[in-house]
C-alpha cells in the first residue's frame, strides 16, 4: 500500500520537539498517522495496519485458535523477549551512568535466555511462527530478534537466528501477498 515515510533524527532531538510531541506525546517512534488516527507502539502499528488490509492475511481472523495463538506471540515477544532488551538498553546507555545497575542487566540477560529459548524451541524445524504462513507475529519477532543480535544474544540459539536472517531476506513484497 502507497504510504509517506518521514524519517524523524533522534540522535538530533527531532522525536523531543514540539511538533513531533503534538503527534505523540511519549516522544517515541514509529508513529503510525493514518487521517485522524494516529498509533504510536508498533505491535499496534502492525496489528492495525494487518487489519486493515485483511486481504493480505498478515493475520488470522479474529476469534479464531489461530489469531489466539498468533497474539499470544506477540505478546510474548513484547514482554518476555522485548522487555529485557529495553532494560539493558536503559541501564547501559540511557540512564544516567549514576542511575545505571549493572546488577539489573545481567538479570535482563538471564530473562531473555529464557524467553529465547522457548521461541527456539517453537520455531524448530519451522519458518513461520502460525500456521505455517508469514504473518504479523513473524514480523514483530524479527524486528525483536535483530535488536537482541545487535547485543550478540542470539550466538547461543541458532535457530533464532536462522529464522532472523531468512526473514531480513524477504522480498518487500512477497507473490504471497500481492
Amino acid at each position: 500500500m502507497p504510504f509517506e515515510g518521514i524519517k524523524v533524527q533522534l540522535s538530533q532531538g527531532e522525536h523531543k520537539k514540539p511538533e513531533f510531541l503534538k503527534i505523540n506525546p511519549y516522544g517515541r517512534v514509529p508513529v503510525l498517522v493514518d487521517g485522524d488516527l494516529v498509533l504510536s507502539e508498533s505491535i499496534a502499528i502492525c496489528l492495525y495496519l494487518a487489519d486493515k488490509y485483511a486481504d493480505k492475511k498478515l493475520i488470522p481472523p479474529p476469534g479464531t485458535p489461530e489469531r489466539a495463538k498468533h497474539d499470544q506471540w506477540l505478546l510474548f515477544c513484547a514482554t518476555e523477549l522485548e522487555q529485557p532488551l529495553w532494560q539493558i538498553r536503559r541501564h547501559t546507555q540511557l540512564y544516567p551512568v549514576e542511575k545505571r545497575l549493572p546488577a539489573e542487566v545481567e538479570i535482563s540477560k538471564e530473562n531473555f535466555n529464557k524467553a529465547a529459548a522457548v521461541l527456539e524451541e517453537a520455531l524448530r524445524n519451522k519458518t513461520y511462527l502460525c500456521k505455517g504462513r508469514f504473518s504479523v507475529a513473524d514480523i514483530v519477532v524479527t524486528y525483536t530478534l535483530i535488536w537482541a543480535n545487535a547485543y550478540h544474544f542470539l550466538n547461543s540459539f541458532p535457530v533464532l537466528e536462522h529464522h532472523m536472517n531468512e526473514h531480513r531476506k524477504r522480498d518487500l513484497c512477497p507473490e504471497e501477498l500481492k
